[in-house]
């Protein structure tokens, strides 16, 4: 994946479930940004949505991770990328890789 913004936002959502707005301070991109690059996130099935009740009870949208590992294969035609608990037919690495630039903007 050469998008450096989904790597950030990925690394970030490692450990803990977070909103948006904490995505696009502790990644350091503009808000619209973080949305974009969720939501391309998200059609690669790289990250879920979930509910989060904070204590004001409101509730708020997080984003973790759907996956707990990858495998990294180099075969005769190159590179391949397994996510555990993803099907590897296309991968999530293709599903990304195939998405459209000026669907979700090059910020």
């Amino acid at each position: 994946m050469g998008d450096e913004d989904c790597k950030t936002i990925l690394d970030a959502v490692r450990t803990e479930a977070k909103t948006i707005p904490e995505l696009s301070e502790e990644c350091n991109i503009p808000l619209s940004t973080a949305y974009r690059k969720v939501n391309r996130l998200q059609e690669a099935e790289l990250v879920a949505e979930k509910n989060r009740l904070p204590e004001d009870c409101r509730p708020k949208n997080v984003y973790e991770l759907r996956f707990d590992g990858a495998v990294v294969t180099m075969g005769e035609e190159g590179f391949t990328v397994e996510f555990g608990g993803e099907s590897s037919e296309p991968t999530a690495y293709d599903r990304i890789a195939d998405l459209p630039r000026s669907a979700v903007g090059s910020d």
